[in-house]
This record gives C-alpha cells, structure tokens and sequence, in this order.
C-alpha cells in the first residue's frame, strides 16, 4: 500500500508503504499515547516531477512528547543530514510529519508557524515542503511553497 497526493496537475507526492507503516505506527489510538512525528526523506524522480517518500525519521528520545504537542529536537535533522550522507547526496528532504488525536486531524496554529518556520529556515530542494498529519482514521496532507500559500493536499485513488 502507498498513498499518492497530487500536488500540481503535473506533480504528484507518493508515500511509500515503508515510510507510510511507520508513521501509522505512532497513531493515537489510545489516551496514553503522546503525538509523534519527524521528518519526511525522499527523492525527487528524474523521469517525472514527482516526488517519493521513501523514509521517515522516528520519534527521538531528545523530543518533548505530550498527549497535544509535539516538539522535534534538532536531532532529526542530524538524522537527515546522515542519511543524505550515506546516500550519497540522493536522498532529500521534503518535509514534517506528526500526528494528532483526532480521527479526521487539522493542523493547529503552532503546526502552521512550524511550517512557515520549516519553509523559511530550512534548506531543501525544490519550492515547497510537505505536511502529513497522521490521524486515528485518515492521514491529511498539506503542501506550504516559499511563496506563502498552503494548501491541503488531494488524495488519489490507484487503479489496478
């Protein structure tokens, strides 16, 4: 299984299988469960100008974890940078995810400065990055470009 999100009428956002079970992995089913979340990792196709997100950090011991926040240390980035290493320079970074307690999640007003934030301070390729919310029932994701515009993301349906 993998989710795919269309991002422009030529560009689409595919989330692995790999990388979408261990987000999932962190839903809030349960009241003890604190939000979670990382960053997203991936590649930018050459074929196409589509983009793939192979892999997601996890949850770091060095975060602050509550049942309604999430704050993701500087670890994460150590994590990125690392792989981008190992990969010799092919893997990217494409942006944030977390979850929420909700079934149907919508991004708080912390989550959208944390995104204008990413967007201005990071360095990425490309002119936008990406926001997943993992929810107990659905995941919603939302795109912010340098320009300033966000917008949530379309899910598509794969045929065959």
């Amino acid at each position: 299984m993998r989710l795919i999100y269309r991002v422009t009428p030529r560009q689409r956002l595919i989330i692995v299988e790999h990388a979408l079970q261990k987000m999932l992995s962190y839903a809030q089913h349960h009241w003890w469960n604190c939000e979670a979340g990382g960053v997203l990792l991936g590649r930018h196709l050459l074929d196409s100008r589509d983009l793939v997100v192979d892999e997601v950090s996890m949850p770091q011991k060095s975060d602050r974890r509550s049942r309604f926040a999430f704050f993701r240390s500087s670890k994460h980035e150590h994590v990125a940078r690392q792989r981008w290493s190992e990969q010799e320079r092919t893997s990217a970074y494409l942006g944030l995810w977390h979850t929420h307690p909700e079934p149907d999640p919508n991004p708080s007003s912390v989550d959208r400065l944390d995104w204008q934030q990413a967007v201005s301070g990071d360095t990425f390729e490309g002119d936008r990055l990406f926001f997943p919310i993992v929810g107990t029932e659905q995941i919603r994701v939302w795109c912010l470009s340098c320009r300033g515009s966000v917008r949530e993301l379309t899910q598509e349906v794969e045929n065959g």
